[in-house]
């Protein structure tokens, strides 16, 4: 494990490997459920993500093994020999000392990329997800994890594209007004990330005709209790909030219109105690459990630095917490657009490289998982610090030795998509791209 990954070894859930999900008979594979997934883990690490490139990689590190076990190997046969010899001898025929070499590492693996193509399809699913969920920190805390005793998180979604494929197209085809696009399908991600160790708690993908709401209210179930939401105006509705207060969680959310409320009581001026009512037009997608009633919001008003002052709306009733710290804590909910950032362009999954519907949700979830755990190895180095780092660590962690371009705003980008084919030869000579990788 730790001649693939390297690194990431010191934070990689080993007892995921301990899954049983290869049959008893499975003959002696180079590429196992094990090999496969460590090696998916280190591509998502890569620039070139190519299969070719994985396999190429693999195949170093077979060579290296290879041999450092036969060295392992003859060393113990060698100190056998010894052992023997120092007995005293038996009549009959001498000892035949031969090496046992392991089947999976007799002969040099090939380049081909077939079989490591289908041994990525037998990884299967359930593999890849418990390897997100065993990725992510537990119980971790710090002095941005938590506010007011709440554990913090932020929600948002994002859309990632994919390949035109016909198994693809049918379950991502984009749409307007009915009538399939021409353009390329796309997902809809949708993401909840812990403030503090930046790790990805909980995702969904989808086709980007699904709501994000009804994504969004199905994965209010994994967030443990006394936790605390930061959502932008779109997640302001009546079943989000109602699900939140059922499951114990609190939310702070930006009011994005007037809607009908009865002050209950003023706290001081622009905070008070409002009513809501259920909305006589319920979403489709709601659970049956979301019966009508009345619910008890904070509403603050704050000022803006542009001028233009906005609302949010929480269930946090605490009379205690100033309008203004709930104002400040709101602040924090840009965080999450920077993980977005970073997990579509820094772990370079902006366009999923799978041709299967299947296949593009394992390579999701394992880059996923991955992030997670190079958050998990900067919150080990970091956790003690008595400040905050300035440097933003996964951008470096990452684009070491990498071929990553910045625009003048900052943002990363790429010259153009390793995952899809262009029309157009590249000509090595004028392209600067080219020019700058080599």
């Amino acid at each position: 494990m730790e001649n693939i990954i390297g690194l990431l070894e010191k934070e990689f859930p080993s007892a995921v490997l301990n899954i049983k999900t290869e049959k008893e008979d499975t003959r002696d594979r180079v590429f196992t459920n094990s090999n496969t997934l460590l090696t998916m883990v280190l591509s998502s690490v890569q620039q070139d993500k190519t299969l070719k490139n994985s396999v190429g990689l693999f195949y170093m590190i077979h060579q290296k093994h290879k041999i450092q076990t036969l060295a392992e190997l003859e060393q113990k046969l060698q100190a056998k020999k010894e052992f023997d010899s120092s007995l005293p001898k038996k009549a009959g025929r001498p000892k035949n000392y031969a090496l046992h070499i392991p089947k999976s590492l007799e002969k040099n693996i090939s380049l081909n990329t077939a079989a490591y193509s289908k041994a990525r399809e037998r990884v299967p699913m359930d593999l890849a997800t418990e390897l997100f969920k065993a990725s992510r920190l537990d119980q971790a805390k710090n002095c941005y994890s938590h506010w007011n005793g709440y554990r913090v998180f932020s929600g948002d979604g994002t859309y990632l594209q994919m390949q035109d494929t016909e198994s693809i197209r049918k379950e991502y085809e984009v749409k307007h007004n009915g009538v399939g696009s021409q353009g390329y399908p796309q997902g809809l991600l949708e993401v909840i990330i812990e403030r503090g160790t930046g790790q990805l708690y909980s995702f969904k993908l989808s086709n980007r005709h699904v709501s994000e709401l009804s994504l969004f209210y199905d994965m209010l179930d994994e967030l443990p209790k006394k936790s605390l939401l930061l959502l932008d105006d779109l997640y302001n509705c009546y079943e989000i909030i109602s699900k939140c207060k059922r499951l114990g969680i609190e939310i702070v959310v930006r009011a994005k219109r007037d809607r009908n409320y009865e002050v209950k009581e003023r706290l001081a001026e622009g905070d008070e105690i409002i009513e809501i009512k259920t909305p006589k037009n319920r979403s489709k997608w709601l659970d049956d459990k979301e019966m009508p009633g009345k619910i008890l919001l904070r509403r603050v008003q704050c000022p803006s630095l542009e001028g233009d002052d906005y609302v949010l709306v929480t269930t946090i009733l605490n009379k205690a917490i100033h309008k203004e710290d709930i104002q400040l804590l709101y602040f924090t909910r840009w965080d999450i657009e920077i993980g977005i950032r970073e997990v579509k362009t820094v772990m370079d999954i902006n366009v999923l490289r799978s041709k299967t519907p299947d296949m593009a949700l394992k390579e999701l979830s394992i880059s996923l998982a991955t992030y997670n755990l190079i958050r998990k190895i900067i919150y080990a180095s970091i956790k003690d610090l008595p400040f905050s780092p300035k440097e933003d660590f996964i951008f470096k962690f990452y684009t070491l030795n990498q071929n990553i371009l910045i625009d003048k705003k900052g943002r990363v980008y790429n010259r153009w998509s390793s995952g899809r084919r262009r029309n157009e030869s590249i000509d090595s000579t004028t392209s600067p791209a080219i020019k700058k990788t080599q």
